[in-house]
């Protein structure tokens, strides 16, 4: 069965070793996510050397993470796949993007109050939406993220948009070689929510194994995929 939710891997200092990366993609990851709040020009640079020379028998796409406008020319100059715009407030700030960019694939991050005022708004004129769990606690309640993530998770699901749930997903595997009970548990409920993609952040791009991450991650979601085929949920 082939796997409909994709793994999203953020390069780091971690994932930087052509070797490390090569497994990367030997354990399934579909995007790689190149954060540009972090590293520099060069470093990107490489990331994209070792996606050209590693991924020649499988496809993988390249998520850039913009904060502000002024690495926008990098997106264009590099012909990326798609763009990830952090802390959006409105919908105008999607547009202008889509602007300067000749209408390129975007995904609209949600972690502020703003953001999630304006949800509904911002789904429209986006081409996905990622339910950045870890932004989102701070500027709401740690409580009140798994209700945010279920009633995003259905609106962005409604209107047919890419939906990526984020944040802390595996983060024990920083440290440690097997994820936590309660870490494969997220995953899978993310998948029964309908994401299209689950992203891993520190897990790859600082952790110390990186591999392993993909591994269990692509593990859970075949596991709760395969349970889906069945017509076991509701």
């Amino acid at each position: 069965m082939d796997r409909k939710t994709k793994i999203i891997a953020t390069i780091g200092p971690a994932t930087l070793d052509v070797t490390v990366f090569e497994r990367l993609v030997d354990e399934g990851v579909d995007f790689i996510r190149i954060n540009s709040a972090y590293g520099d020009y060069k470093q990107y640079d490489q990331i994209l050397e070792n996606l050209r020379k590693y991924t020649l028998n499988r496809e993988v796409k390249v998520i850039y993470d913009i904060r502000n406008h002024s690495k926008l020319d990098y997106f264009l100059t590099n012909k990326l796949d798609m763009i990830a715009v952090s802390f959006v407030n409105n919908a105008k700030q999607i547009i202008k993007v889509k602007e300067k960019t000749n209408n390129a694939y975007v995904i609209a991050k949600i972690e502020t109050v703003e953001g999630v005022k304006n949800i509904d708004s911002i789904i429209d004129v986006s081409d996905g939406v990622m339910i950045a769990r870890g932004d989102l606690a701070e500027a709401e309640t740690i409580e009140r993220v798994p209700v945010l993530q279920k009633e995003f998770s259905k609106k962005v699901v409604a209107k047919g948009k890419f939906l990526v749930t984020a944040t802390e997903m595996l983060l024990s595997m920083v440290n440690n070689p097997k994820p936590t009970i309660a870490e494969i548990s997220d995953v899978s409920n993310a998948v029964f929510d309908g994401s299209n993609a689950v992203m891993l952040s520190e897990e790859t791009a600082v952790g110390k194994y990186p591999a392993e991450a993909v591994s269990y991650m692509r593990r859970a979601i075949e596991e709760a995929e395969n349970w889906l085929s069945q017509g076991r949920l509701g």
